[in-house]
């Protein structure tokens, strides 16, 4: 495989200048390709656990994390197709579009798994934000603090001794109160949460719709120049045989004409010999 199978100006930053070198970075984007659908499905059976008894924060890290892993992993094979894309070499451009349609194929799941994490999570916060406003509906009624006091506070002024009664009530009400807030608070970063992870999603598909984008552009770029070279390389060949046919053809013709005029040379001596030698019979015969 010379260099001259190769493009290195395509990309700009090219290592691969030979064969060896592009089925070196093939294999490694055979393994990711690999790597990247066996993730997928480790991430969909997670997914399939939101909402029973497996699910808790410690699956939805793992999976971000598997997540994280996986989106960079997508990036570095990317970046490596990219280099197999300068090939011109026929048997090697036909290697390359097989990669990068299975490329596309891990793509989609990866792009489908998200999805639907995607709508899981918004169904969780949008459930989660109606039963906390339904909760606070019920729990904190209008008056329902000011009226419990009041009437606890008559209570105890109408009995004898019952000031600690009221203290203790007061003491019982602060902390239920003090609890109900760090649950609201607790309830409120997770919503952030969901709402951060939602968004991280939604960015993650978007740049992977950039890819497809950016390397279906330069697959067909690069295809249609090495398109263009094998056509023209054709049309040479076409004219270079039709060239080759006009010469032997031109040469049977010469040497058609090279014989019809030995034939007729030849002819016109034998008749010529024929003329003298019957010259030559009558001088002979009249003497």
């Amino acid at each position: 495989m010379s260099y001259a199978s190769f493009d290195n100006n395509a990309t700009g930053n090219s290592n691969i200048t030979n064969e060896a070198d592009f089925q070196k970075t093939a294999q490694i984007v055979v393994a990711s390709i690999q790597k990247i659908l066996q993730n997928v499905s480790s991430m969909q059976r997670m997914v399939n656990q939101f909402g029973t008894a497996q699910d808790s924060p410690e699956l939805k890290q793992q999976l971000h994390q598997i997540r994280s892993y996986t989106q960079q992993l997508i990036n570095d094979t990317t970046n490596q197709l990219n280099d197999l894309v300068n090939c011109k070499e026929r048997h090697l451009k036909i290697q390359r579009d097989r990669l990068v349609d299975e490329f596309s194929t891990a793509l989609n799941a990866f792009q489908a798994v998200q999805r639907k994490t995607v709508d899981l999570e918004k169904n969780a916060v949008r459930q989660a934000r109606q039963a906390s406003g339904a909760a606070m509906a019920i729990n904190k009624p209008p008056g329902s603090h000011h009226s419990s006091m009041g009437s606890n506070y008559n209570n105890t002024s109408n009995s004898g001794g019952g000031s600690s009664m009221f203290e203790d009530n007061f003491i019982t009400g602060s902390r239920g109160q003090t609890q109900e807030q760090m649950q609201e608070e607790i309830d409120l970063q997770a919503l952030e949460d969901q709402e951060r992870t939602i968004r991280e999603l939604e960015e993650n598909i978007v740049s992977v719709n950039e890819i497809y984008k950016k390397l279906g552009a330069l697959v067909y770029e690069q295809s249609h120049q090495v398109d263009s070279i094998e056509a023209s390389v054709e049309q040479t060949s076409v004219f270079v045989s039709e060239g080759v046919q006009q010469l032997k053809q031109a040469s049977h013709y010469q040497a058609s004409s090279f014989n019809k005029a030995r034939k007729k040379k030849l002819i016109l001596a034998l008749i010529a010999a024929a003329i003298l030698a019957f010259i030559i019979l009558i001088i002979i015969l009249k003497h």
